[in-house]
């Protein structure tokens, strides 16, 4: 009768301990875990996208530019078509260009750095992808980012180029 009494008891001890050392885990807060980034863009990203606001205010055009976007944001796929959603799922551009006013996308822009393998990966799936609507591509190569009359002849070509092209699609 004793050891019924006792090993219940040790039971119980075993079941709270578990059940305090549980429960700490499980209530704690780990919205204190969090900061808040100094910066949004990198050195690089916040170089390019300099070159575009530049761009874009100097040559009067109605042009908005969003940083880090997914792909699934602006392109749409059909529901009964589950892998061409998933295939495009996760990957993002490093800009979208797109109409001030009705926030149409114009071109997406994507800085290519060959020292990055996943980003360089995703490359194979944002091209396609972008083909097969009216958005164009930019491709950014790292190398000019920090050579200003370089990256500036660049950005204000490619300006020229898909916001007249699409102007004239409207």
């Amino acid at each position: 009768m004793w050891m019924i009494v006792i090993a219940s008891i040790i039971i119980l001890i075993v079941i709270y301990y578990f059940f305090i050392k549980n429960n700490q885990y499980t209530t704690s807060d780990d919205s204190v875990s969090y900061k808040s980034k100094e910066f949004l863009l990198s050195k690089t990203e916040k170089t390019v996208y300099d070159a575009f606001i530049r761009n874009i205010s100097k040559n009067g055009l109605y042009i908005k530019v969003f940083p880090k976007i997914r792909l699934t944001d602006f392109l749409w796929s059909p529901k009964d078509n589950r892998n061409a959603y998933l295939r495009i799922n996760g990957k993002f551009v490093d800009f979208l260009l797109v109409e001030e006013h009705s926030l149409n996308p114009i071109a997406a822009v994507f800085i290519v750095n060959a020292d990055n393998k996943a980003k360089m990966f995703s490359m194979d799936v944002i091209e396609p992808a972008l083909k097969s609507t009216s958005i164009g591509l930019i491709k950014i190569d790292s190398s000019i980012v920090f050579k200003q009359e370089q990256l500036n002849n660049f950005v204000k070509d490619s300006l020229e180029e898909y916001y007249e092209f699409k102007r004239k699609f409207r």
